[in-house]
């Protein structure tokens, strides 16, 4: 099996915003994948839990020259400078452990009031410039939506912020390292993976 390598980071502030740290975090990876796009790079929250998304992130690869590159980005060194971040040096991933999966689910968004009433006006324009009517047709049954967690983002063409719907899968069957641009995975296209990485406590226990 080819070799895998990561670090993480881990969130100091006390009561740290996990969602709004995160999406910082992913932020960062994004622009960096737009620079660098067969890096394949991964995304997993170590302390993820029933609650929260955790105090934590980190990033896989099978190419340890892309993570020591990411892990110098300027934000990064600026948030451990500040003694807001916690940084782990890049490390060989241990062969032991299984396989889960992190997927950005966009379909969440839809079933939220300011999303039906976003997607109504954009049918009711096209609608329009038809020339036709706008017949909205009523959603008559509801979605059943597994366990999700949220990282907070912004658009830099736009300054407007979102949120990205993240689910963990668990029992994943192999090794895939198929990303999307925020290091996760998607429901069709991007089925990638990452190993099963200890909590932070863990991950941080050996540093001085």
């Amino acid at each position: 099996m080819v070799s895998r390598y990561y670090f993480a980071i881990r969130y100091l502030p006390k009561n740290a915003d996990c969602t709004l740290l995160a999406g910082r975090c992913l932020s960062i990876l994004h622009g960096f994948l737009r620079r660098h796009p067969f890096a394949g790079i991964g995304v997993s929250f170590p302390d993820w839990g029933e609650n929260t998304i955790g105090v934590s992130i980190a990033f896989v690869s099978a190419e340890k020259a892309v993570l020591r590159q990411l892990i110098h980005q300027p934000y990064f060194a600026m948030m451990a400078s500040d003694r807001l971040f916690e940084l782990t040096e890049v490390a060989e991933v241990p062969e032991a452990g299984s396989e889960i999966r992190f997927t950005r689910n966009q379909g969440i968004a839809k079933c939220f009031a300011g999303e039906k009433r976003r997607r109504l006006a954009r049918a009711k324009r096209r609608a329009a410039s038809r020339g036709e009517p706008f017949r909205p047709v009523a959603e008559t049954h509801g979605r059943e939506i597994t366990p999700f967690h949220c990282a907070l983002m912004e658009s830099k063409s736009t300054g407007q912020q979102y949120l990205l719907h993240i689910q963990r899968e668990d029992g994943a069957s192999q090794v895939c390292d198929d990303f999307g641009g925020y290091g996760l995975a998607t429901n069709c296209h991007h089925r990638g993976t990452v190993p099963e990485l200890p909590g932070s406590n863990t991950l941080f226990s050996t540093l001085i």
